[in-house]
């Protein structure tokens, strides 16, 4: 079960990553964990998009945006 809510969350950045790169302004992700936000972040950056956490636990979440 871990290993499927982990899934679904990089599949949500990565989700919101194709949706940031067709036009969308910025796209954030519901709230997760600090290892879960830190791989999020990893995947906006491999997609060279920019990505910040805001709120705060356990409601923080990541953001992805262009620069």
């Amino acid at each position: 079960e871990r290993m499927g809510s982990f899934r679904l969350a990089l599949g949500e950045a990565e989700e919101a990553v194709s949706q940031v790169k067709n036009g969308q302004e910025a796209v954030e992700l519901s709230p997760q964990s600090a290892y879960i936000r830190r791989l999020q972040h990893l995947i906006a950056q491999r997609n060279d998009l920019s990505s910040q956490s805001t709120g705060k636990d356990p409601q923080r979440r990541v953001r992805i945006y262009k620069e």
